[in-house]
């Protein structure tokens, strides 16, 4: 899971760099506007419930960025807008008036596909540039042929597919589909998801159309054998509906909410109700920094649409710049130019990025541009719909959106993609086919360090995590003087806690704190005492220790929080410098023949990494040095994360498969593992992870 210390620990830095990119050598220390021409944008967008300050605080980065680039070039456009909202009772009107206005270059709007449709007709009479976040094909059919249309995002039917793969990835066998059927917007997922539930071999549990009985077809939709039910309500208030009436009604199956759920006004409106909605959002690309550097300034992740809107100002001041380079070009032939530009440029949406792109421009250049939502590349035979979009999963967790993993779709450039594709992060996998033939003496003993470095009833996933495996060894015939157990031990007896004395790693599972023997609470340890225990210093302050010699197997399995270049312990850090001190010290005294290491925290890599310093010690973890590590199964009654997704595969693996090579393991981790990319280190210094495997600590 994504903690806001987390977000902003790692985003600080990333924010200097990219927010405030206007320090470089490049920026001249004072910027004239005067010679910039007005550029006016009519932006229609819903802004009740505080959703107008977000757009404008979005926007208004990035005018900030457009005009200092356009600055430093010495040609271009100052943006200004106009503000409209779209939930207007004379929605017509708006669009007529814009559409005949000669001052308005473009429109930006229609967040909700009906709205956009109306846009998009009036606009297209008087051929005025429209760029939209609305995702029905209807709109795309529709309006494809006009040539100025802008699509921000792929269409509905790619989300459709997104979540229905999202949900046989949970294991689902049976999925129906709870939609409002009087709009644009719902009609693409009643459209198409009977055929891709088909093609992607799902059973089609049945779809439940609502116009005023959304109660009525909730409950239906609920009483089917649905293991999952997909909803794309249209608004807030169909929402409010949807899960008051699944609170109120016996059922087994789970929702998966579409983009409504992910709007600025959702949690604001819905207050604890919205607890604990998961569901599945266009986003902003995770490369991008965006959503970090966000964070960062904001102090709360973009939501729906943000991105977007970003990136359709943007284009509209780069292709306005075109504009003015080639005299008596179309906006419509400059926005297309611009698209189509693949001169390799360091281009994002930051200010550096915005930069190079100008100075590409102006240079008479054809840059690749990118923004806040990724490659902006659109389809070349009719330029209606960019070809790629990044999806998030999302949870709503303490009144705060939580992304818990991302996947994107790819297309063809000559054509408009459909389906969306999870293979993004497969890429991504670790070349893990070195190591070597190192020959070890025959084991005699097993120890482990079984580490929780937080606290409290938030931190649930992390204390039940090293429970859970502590009982898996004991099982396996550890005897408690040959383990070293460190939690706080505050969740048992808590406050919170409906079964006071259980704990469980998951609903169906064990009370991972039956007989538990704990040798030290996180608050009365110090980072360098790892070090001591795994070297076996005992003290009158550390009687527990690791009493191994140079034939025994040590096993550390670690779960908490983490930062880039340091995990989390108690209320200290454990940083690189300790990780380091720790495994020299291990390999000057030799007391041990293999170490292997387990590591659930955010940034875990960015401390792990050490151990590719050393011998005879291989650390895997769940995250890479720059990535946040997720949360597996979410109790909504009781409102904690129960596991974390890579401690969770870990325990099935050694409970359910214990002689698999290291190898085998880390591919399972990897493939089970969304959101975040597990990683090993050490294994030069390892040896084969072909030949050795869990055995080795169980």
């Amino acid at each position: 899971m994504i903690h806001r210390a987390d977000i902003l620990s790692g985003a600080l830095l990333l924010a200097s760099l990219v927010l405030f990119a206007g320090c470089s050598k490049e920026w001249p220390t004072h910027c004239e506007e005067t010679d910039l021409q007005e550029c006016r944008v009519a932006v229609v967008l819903p802004l009740s419930d505080g959703q107008e300050a977000d757009w404008k605080q979005c926007l208004g980065f990035c005018t900030t960025y457009l005009t200092q680039a356009f600055c430093n070039t010495g040609l271009g456009v100052k943006l200004v807008y106009e503000w409209y909202d779209e939930q207007s009772p004379d929605l017509q009107g708006i669009a007529s008036e814009l559409a005949s206005r000669g001052d308005i270059k473009a429109v930006i709007g229609g967040l909700h596909s009906d709205n956009a449709m109306v846009l998009a007709d009036a606009l297209s009479e008087k051929d005025k540039p429209f760029f939209t976040l609305a995702t029905t094909d209807q709109l795309v059919r529709g309006y494809s042929s006009w040539g100025n249309l802008w699509a921000m995002t792929e269409t509905d039917i790619t989300q459709c597919e997104v979540m229905l793969s999202k949900v046989i990835q949970y294991g689902a066998k049976s999925v129906a589909l709870l939609v409002g059927g009087e709009s644009a917007y719902g009609q693409t997922f009643t459209d198409w998801f009977p055929f891709q539930a088909q093609e992607l071999g799902v059973k089609n549990a049945g779809v439940f159309s609502y116009s005023g009985d959304v109660e009525a077809q909730t409950r239906a939709a609920l009483s089917s054998d649905a293991d999952y039910i997909l909803c794309a309500p249209n608004n807030v208030d169909e929402l409010e509906k949807i899960l008051k009436t699944y609170n109120a009604t016996e059922h087994t199956a789970r929702l998966l909410m579409s983009e409504a759920a992910y709007s600025g006004d959702a949690i604001e409106n819905l207050g604890e109700l919205a607890e604990g909605i998961e569901g599945v959002c266009y986003s902003a690309d995770p490369s991008s920094g965006f959503e970090v550097a966000y964070s960062a300034i904001v102090g709360r992740v973009p939501v729906l649409g943000e991105a977007q809107v970003y990136d359709a100002a943007m284009l509209i001041g780069y292709a306005s710049m075109v504009q003015m380079l080639h005299k008596g070009m179309s906006f419509k032939d400059a926005m297309c130019e611009l698209v189509s530009g693949r001169d390799k440029v360091d281009s994002f949406w930051g200010t550096d990025g915005m930069l190079r792109v100008t100075k590409s421009l102006a240079s008479g250049g054809h840059p690749d541009v990118n923004g806040a939502s990724g490659s902006l590349d659109f389809d070349e035979k009719v330029f209606t719909n960019v070809l790629k979009t990044f999806y998030c999963n999302y949870i709503v967790y303490q009144q705060e959106y939580v992304v818990l993993e991302y996947c994107s779709t790819k297309g063809d450039r000559r054509s408009a993609p459909t389906l969306a594709e999870w293979n993004w992060k497969n890429s991504k996998a670790q070349d893990i086919e070195g190591g070597g033939d190192i020959v070890y003496p025959a084991l005699d003993k097993r120890w482990a360090l079984l580490i929780a470095t937080s606290s409290g009833w938030d931190n649930y996933r992390h204390q039940v995590d090293v429970l859970n495996i502590y009982q898996q060894l004991k099982a396996g015939g550890y005897d408690d003087d040959h383990i070293v157990l460190v939690i706080e031990d505050d969740l048992a007896n808590n406050t919170a806690n409906p079964q006071k004395g259980v704990l469980y790693s998951r609903m169906d599972g064990v009370n991972v704190h039956k007989d538990v023997k704990v040798d030290y609470h996180i608050s009365d340890l110090k980072p360098n005492d790892v070090r001591e225990i795994l070297l076996g210093n005992r003290s009158d302050r550390l009687p527990a220790v690791i009493e191994s010699d140079e034939d025994d197997n040590i096993f550390v399995f670690w779960s908490g929080h983490g930062a880039p270049g340091y995990l989390g312990f108690g209320t200290f850090s454990y940083s690189r410098d300790n990780m380091e001190s720790c495994l020299a010290a291990m390999d000057e005294k030799g007391r041990f023949r293999q170490a292997l290491w387990f590591i659930e925290a955010c940034y875990s890599g960015s401390v792990a990494r050490m151990a590719d310093n050393h011998s005879h010690t291989i650390i895997f973890t769940a995250a890479g040095e720059d990535e946040t590590s997720k949360a597996d199964e979410y109790n909504r009654d009781w409102k904690v994360w129960m596991s974390n997704r890579f401690s969770a595969t870990l325990q099935d693996c050694m409970k359910d498969e214990p002689d698999m090579p290291l190898r085998d393991l880390y591919y399972r981790l990897f493939q089970s593992t969304v959101g975040s990319h597990v990683r090993v280190y050490g294994i030069d210094g390892y040896g084969s992870l072909y030949k050795h495997s869990l055995e080795e600590i169980m």
